[in-house]
């Protein structure tokens, strides 16, 4: 949480110059989106194996000259994930599945009536559920499970266009990491807006 505080100040700074002297054109609007999320670092696809779905919320404030400030709260779970190691004396399968919980904001700029293109930063927290399992005599299976979490930065472009007055597409990457060796865990993901 101490990086989103330390962060969140740079998108903020990102947006000043054109938000100091806008004032707000649109109030504010409150919705919720849904998207597929992708799994696109080799260290992620190995973990999270299948896309997942990501649901959410958001608030957006429009700004004269086509600025808007988007605050969100994502939930992604990707697909389960099973690997089995072939080839060792004991037979061994190991069942991870990689959720997400991102709290941040985008920065977008309207570039026309339906087009916008901007920035988001967000606080992740990843978690990974695995199970282990081994069978060290045919017939019989030892497993242990077990939960980890990491808070991590992310970071990446975003690009949305407005179907109509309440819809609203969206293609976002996410650039972050996770794990004790801090590997790479970037995300893309397609989804749909709805403002109430």
């Amino acid at each position: 949480m101490a990086r989103l505080q330390r962060y969140l100040p740079l998108v903020c700074l990102m947006a000043t110059p054109g938000l100091q002297a806008a004032e707000v054109s649109v109030p504010g609007s409150f919705g919720a989106q849904a998207a597929l999320v992708f799994p696109v670092s080799p260290d992620l696809r190995t973990t999270a194996g299948a896309p997942g779905l990501s649901l959410g919320l958001h608030g957006t404030w429009a700004f004269a000259g086509g600025h808007e400030l988007r605050p969100r709260v994502d939930l992604a779970t990707y697909g389960n994930q099973n690997r089995i190691a072939n080839g060792s004396a004991t037979p061994q399968s190991l069942d991870t599945r990689v959720r997400t919980l991102a709290l941040g904001a985008d920065y977008l700029y309207r570039l026309d009536d339906r087009w916008a293109v901007g920035v988001g930063v967000q606080e992740l927290r990843w978690s990974v559920a695995s199970t282990n399992r081994v069978s060290p005599v045919p017939g019989s299976s030892v497993s242990a499970s077990g939960t980890t979490h990491w808070w991590r930065l992310g970071l990446g472009p975003v690009l949305t266009c407005r179907l109509s007055r309440h819809l609203e597409a969206e293609v976002r990457t996410t650039f972050s990491r996770y794990g004790q060796e801090n590997q790479p865990a970037n995300a893309a993901s397609c989804g749909l807006l709805w403002r109430f």
